[in-house]
């Protein structure tokens, strides 16, 4: 599993995990909602939105949201699409990130950028 911006990456395997998807983005992508942050995501301070997603991934069991992305990408690797791009730094950040984290830590998997 890797994680990319809808801006870098447009080959198979891709899946959502924004709130929404602009028009322009190319056809045969999956949507994963439960990974989609909350209302909150856009009216909050970076600590407050972690704080946040943190509870709401909490909710979710990690080893299914892995099988369930998994089945989602079919015979391709599983790509997280949202909308920032890399570089990351304190101003530019991103929850795909925070979801690679949270497999890290729940299951040992490392999930790096798709560059």
């Amino acid at each position: 599993m890797k994680t990319a911006s809808f801006f870098t990456f447009t080959g198979p395997g891709r899946i959502s995990i924004s709130r929404s998807t602009q028009h322009y983005t190319p056809v045969g992508y999956r949507v994963y909602r439960a990974l989609a942050p909350g209302t909150w995501f856009n009216s909050v301070d970076r600590a407050e939105f972690e704080r946040l997603y943190a509870m709401q991934l909490a909710l979710l069991d990690a080893r299914q949201v892995w099988n369930d992305l998994h089945a989602l990408a079919s015979d391709h690797q599983p790509v997280l699409l949202c909308y920032e791009k890399p570089p990351f730094t304190e101003t530019n950040w991103c929850h795909r990130r925070l979801v690679a984290a949270w497999f890290e830590a729940a299951l040992g998997h490392r999930v790096n950028e798709r560059i």
